[in-house]
């Protein structure tokens, strides 16, 4: 792959990326499930463990992480912020992903916690199809979580 081809694709990954956390905050499912393969992988386990939403098997299927998603983030006031991406383009159509994290989430009186703010790391793979990239795996990691 030539140099300014991995530029290209670096930006485009960035530019999904970027869509992932506006269309998960704004709640626009249907969006938001177009942004991964047919049978991605979406692992939240390390999230936080005493969250009742999460499952002990990663979730797969774009629709089934949509839904997913939604079941957990809908009453709740979100928002999600990506910063200093390590991509490394594998090939013209494979690429993986490093993303520091920061999530704010705000939550309806008499909840688990009233502000949450966490930080740590997606570890994504991507796939290009039809020219474009999806995400075919992701995995969060925390490092440090904090309510109020």
């Amino acid at each position: 792959m030539e140099p300014v081809e991995r530029l290209i694709a670096i930006e485009e990954i960035k530019t999904l990326k970027a869509r992932y956390f506006r269309l998960m905050d704004g709640k626009d499912w249907v969006g938001f499930a177009d942004l991964f393969t047919p049978d991605a992988l979406f692992d939240v386990r390390g999230a936080l463990e005493e969250n009742p939403v999460i499952t002990g098997d990663p979730i797969r299927g774009a629709d089934a992480i949509a839904a997913y998603v939604q079941r957990g983030i809908t009453p709740l006031t979100s928002a999600h912020f990506g910063h200093m991406p390590e991509i490394e383009i594998l090939s013209g159509d494979e690429a993986t992903g490093i993303w520091a994290l920061l999530d704010i989430l705000r939550a309806p009186k008499g909840g688990p916690f009233r502000i949450f703010r966490g930080y740590g790391h997606y570890h994504e793979r991507y796939t290009r199809a039809d020219g474009r990239w999806k995400i075919a795996s992701l995995r969060l990691t925390r490092l440090m979580v904090e309510t109020a």
